[in-house]
C-alpha cells in the first residue's frame, strides 16, 4: 500500500477544475494522480491538505505537522504562488519554510517539489516573472540538496495555450490539471497508463491540443477588460480586505481516503476486475 499526501495552496486544492461531486467543489491534478495510484494498488490511500490562499509559511506551519504524522510514501509540495502575488516579496520567507518542510520527511519518502508558472496570461502579470524565476532557482537548489524530484512547470512554451488555463489566468483549467497529473505520473514511473477514471476529459495522458487561433486586437482588448472586471479587480479587493482568509473552507481530504472506494468518478471494475467500489458520498472525517 502507498500513501500519497499533497501539500500546498489552491493549485493543489484543485482550483480551476470544478466538479459538484467533490469536496469544496474542486477536483484537480492531485486527485487524478491519487486515482491512478489506486488503479495500480486499490489499497493505496490519499490525503490532500492543500488550501487556497496559503503562503509557504502557512503550508509549513499548518499542513506539515499533519503530513509528517501520516508517514507518507509520496509527498508533493507546491507553494509560493501566493507569496509571489504579494506587494513585497522576501525570498527567504518562501524558501526557508519549504526547505524545512522537505527536511522533515524520511529518506524513504518520494518527495516532489513544483516550480512556479511563469504566468503570461496578461501584460499585468509580466512583472511577476522575475520573481518566479528567482523563486524557481531557489526551489531547484533546495530540491537537489534534499534529494527531491522536481515537477518543473516553468517552461512558458509548454503552457502557452490559453485552453490550459482557467478564466482567472493563474490557475490551470481541467485540461491543465490533466497535464499536471500526467507530469507527476511520469515522475513516479507510472508512465502514460490508460485512464482509470470514468470521465474521459480527465485521462492521465497529457492532452494534445490544436494550436489556438490568433485573436484580433479588438477581441484581445475586450478579453483583457473582461479579465480585469471579473477576476483581477475582485481578487485585489479580496486580498486587501483579507476576505479569502475568512472563507469557511477546509482541506478536501484531511483524513486519508482510499480513492478506489471513495472517488465518485473512479471505477476499477473494468480495469482491475474488482468488485464495485464506487461511492457517491464523501466519507465521514
Amino acid at each position: 500500500m502507498a500513501r500519497f499526501v499533497a501539500l500546498g495552496d489552491s493549485l493543489t486544492e484543485g482550483v480551476g477544475d470544478p466538479h459538484p461531486s467533490w469536496p469544496n467543489g474542486l477536483r484537480g491534478w492531485a486527485d487524478l494522480v491519487a486515482a491512478l495510484l489506486a488503479a495500480h494498488d486499490p489499497a493505496s490511500d490519499y490525503a490532500n491538505l492543500a488550501l487556497r490562499g496559503k503562503t509557504a509559511r502557512d503550508v509549513a506551519a499548518e499542513q506539515l505537522p499533519a503530513a509528517v504524522a501520516l508517514r507518507p510514501d509520496i509527498v508533493t509540495v507546491w507553494a509560493g504562488g501566493n507569496d509571489i502575488l504579494r506587494p513585497r516579496l522576501r525570498l527567504d520567507n518562501v524558501l526557508a519554510p519549504l526547505d524545512h518542510a522537505l527536511a522533515q520527511f524520511a529518506a524513504t519518502t518520494t518527495v516532489i517539489v513544483f516550480t512556479g508558472f511563469e504566468i503570461s496570461g496578461s501584460p499585468a502579470l509580466t512583472p511577476l516573472r522575475s520573481r518566479v524565476r528567482a523563486l524557481n532557482t531557489g526551489l531547484r537548489e533546495i530540491a537537489r540538496d534534499r534529494g527531491a524530484l522536481i515537477a518543473d512547470v516553468s517552461e512558458r512554451g509548454a503552457w502557452a495555450d490559453r485552453r490550459l488555463w482557467a478564466g482567472d489566468r493563474v490557475h490551470p483549467s481541467p485540461l491543465g490539471h490533466q497535464r499536471l497529473a500526467a507530469q507527476v505520473a511520469h515522475l513516479l514511473g507510472l508512465g502514460t497508463v490508460a485512464t482509470h477514471v470514468t470521465d474521459p476529459t480527465h485521462a492521465t495522458a497529457a492532452p494534445e491540443l490544436e494550436p489556438p487561433r490568433p485573436s484580433r486586437f479588438g477581441q484581445t482588448l475586450a478579453a483583457e477588460i473582461d479579465w480585469w472586471r471579473v477576476h483581477a479587480a475582485p481578487h485585489i479587493a479580496r486580498w486587501a480586505t483579507g476576505a479569502s482568509r475568512r472563507e469557511l473552507v477546509v482541506p478536501k481530504w484531511s483524513v486519508p481516503v482510499r480513492p478506489a472506494g471513495t472517488f465518485p468518478w473512479f471505477d476499477i471494475d473494468n480495469d482491475l476486475g474488482a468488485s464495485s467500489a464506487r461511492s457517491q458520498s464523501r466519507p465521514s472525517q
